[in-house]
């Protein structure tokens, strides 16, 4: 049985990678594949992590932050599909009538 991965990157990046990787010989696909199978193998990622650079931790901490101070949490597409109705009916009944 196979599964799938779905992954959000910039379109520059997916077109450099998938440039680099044609050069090797490999697709997108088959490159994540080689590294997860890398991952089991080494029992951890392949190469060193280093500790993030200032700039790093900044954006890391802001995200934190955003995640932290989220108005809404949703656990399904039905409740977040629920939670924007609610908010758009909200906005209707508060806007000023013209």
């Amino acid at each position: 049985m196979q599964t799938s991965i779905k992954m959000r990157i910039s379109e520059d990046l997916k077109k450099e990678a998938t440039d680099v990787l044609r050069d090797c010989g490999l697709t997108v696909s088959s490159a994540v594949r080689l590294f997860l199978e890398q991952v089991v193998h080494s029992q951890g990622l392949p190469f060193e992590v280093k500790r993030p650079s200032a700039k790093m931790r900044i954006a890391l901490q802001e995200a934190d932050d955003i995640e932290a101070n989220a108005k809404h949490r949703y656990d399904s597409m039905e409740s977040l599909l629920k939670g924007l109705n609610a908010d758009e009916h909200q906005e209707k009944s508060t806007a000023p009538k013209s």
